[in-house]
């Protein structure tokens, strides 16, 4: 799994790269983890170039990195067998992410 870290393009609102990934031959997903600043944890699930998405601050975070990131918000996040973090459980009346 390739981790990848980003900002969304007007700070705590707006785009993420995901568009722009796509269109040079790559997917990436948004996942669910975003702090304060903005900055969110995503995947890479088929590569592409990175270079000159400076607009979202784009970084490829190891595992540990990314794992600890997500422990700031929520602290028994953990990496899954198919290396996605998991998720918080919704509130009562909605299951948790997958």
């Amino acid at each position: 799994m390739i981790y990848l870290k980003w900002k969304l393009s007007e700070g705590v609102w707006g785009t993420g790269p995901e568009g722009e990934i796509g269109d040079r031959g790559g997917h990436a997903e948004a996942g669910p983890y975003a702090d304060s600043d903005g900055y969110r944890i995503g995947y890479l699930t088929a590569t592409a170039d990175l270079t000159g998405l400076e607009t979202w601050d784009v970084t490829e975070p190891t595992e540990a990195q990314a794992l600890t990131f997500c422990q700031t918000m929520w602290g028994d996040a953990e990496v899954q067998s198919n290396g996605r973090i998991s998720t918080p459980p919704g509130p009562p009346d909605r299951p948790a992410i997958v």
